[in-house]
């Protein structure tokens, strides 16, 4: 077992490579792997007491749902159907940001400047395998970097476009789609700014601490493609395949040990699934985000 408890943690960070080091299309930099960082956040508590914006949101969440159990052939069906789709075009690093709510993890009076007795009470392990070659801090580090400005800059333009739907409240029966959508793609350029500034915080104050995890190693090196282990034999495959596998590092059959792994609930599957989907795109168009 690893030195981290399996058990629920008040919050934890779990690193899942995708890829092994790959570079930009503009063979910039250093080569960097493709991670997903899935955020562990504690349940909240039975008293209390819901705000208008989680009220809002778990009512969207239950109309959509909704929209998933209508009948094949109806509009709501279909609308969902084509969501989806365009939910699996969002980045996978935005869809793992927006699910931080900063108000669930440590909460400093001045996050920049904390006190010794905040250092000690506030810990956030970041779980990675040990094979990992970079420092996931610094990965991490350099991934909010990126995000932050991207998702503010996508917060306003999308605030700005929702006023210009509303000629499409002129139509009839069907529901302004495009102003929902624009209202959508807002607000969750708004959840992930707002989580990449948190935990650039709590970077900064070295809350985060990285814990490497011989469990999850087991789980990579079991799963992983063959051809993707250092001591690999070659196979007979073309080179734009051989070159693919050799770079992916998580396949769809380790998500379920994952999940048992680190308990984590059944719907942090369809966000793994994504990533790897995504992973796999990125590499066959040489596009790294």
């Amino acid at each position: 077992m690893s030195v981290v408890s399996k058990a629920r943690l008040p919050m934890r960070i779990i690193a899942l490579p995708l890829t092994s080091s790959v570079r930009g299309p503009r063979h910039t930099g250093e080569p960097s792997p493709l991670v997903y960082y899935h955020f562990q956040m504690p349940p909240k508590a039975e008293n209390k007491r819901t705000g208008l914006i989680d009220w809002a949101t778990g009512k969207a969440t239950s109309i959509w749902a909704r929209f998933g159990k209508a009948p094949e052939s109806s509009w709501k069906y279909k609308v969902f159907a084509y969501g989806e789709r365009l939910v699996d075009r969002v980045d996978f690093e935005e869809l793992a940001l927006k699910g931080v709510d900063p108000s669930m993890g440590p909460k400093l009076s001045n996050p920049r400047s904390p006190t010794e007795e905040q250092k000690k009470t506030a810990f956030i392990p970041l779980v990675h395998p040990k094979f990992v070659g970079t420092s996931p801090l610094a990965h991490l580090e350099s991934i909010l970097s990126r995000r932050s400005p991207r998702h503010r800059k996508g917060f306003y333009m999308w605030m700005l476009l929702a006023p210009l739907t509303a000629p499409f409240m002129l139509i009839p029966v069907i529901p302004n789609l495009p102003f929902f959508f624009c209202v959508w793609r807002s607000w969750s350029h708004y959840r992930a700014y707002k989580a990449s500034d948190y935990l650039q915080s709590l970077l900064q104050r070295g809350a985060i601490v990285p814990h490497s995890d011989a469990d999850l190693d087991d789980i990579y090196t079991s799963l992983a493609p063959s051809n993707a282990l250092p001591d690999s034999k070659k196979q007979t495959i073309s080179e734009d395949k051989k070159d693919e596998e050799q770079n992916v590092l998580l396949r769809r059959d380790a998500v379920p040990q994952i999940l048992q792994l680190y308990g984590l609930p059944e719907s942090a599957a369809t966000d793994i699934y994504r990533a790897v989907s995504q992973a796999n795109a990125r590499l066959r168009e040489g596009i790294y985000k």
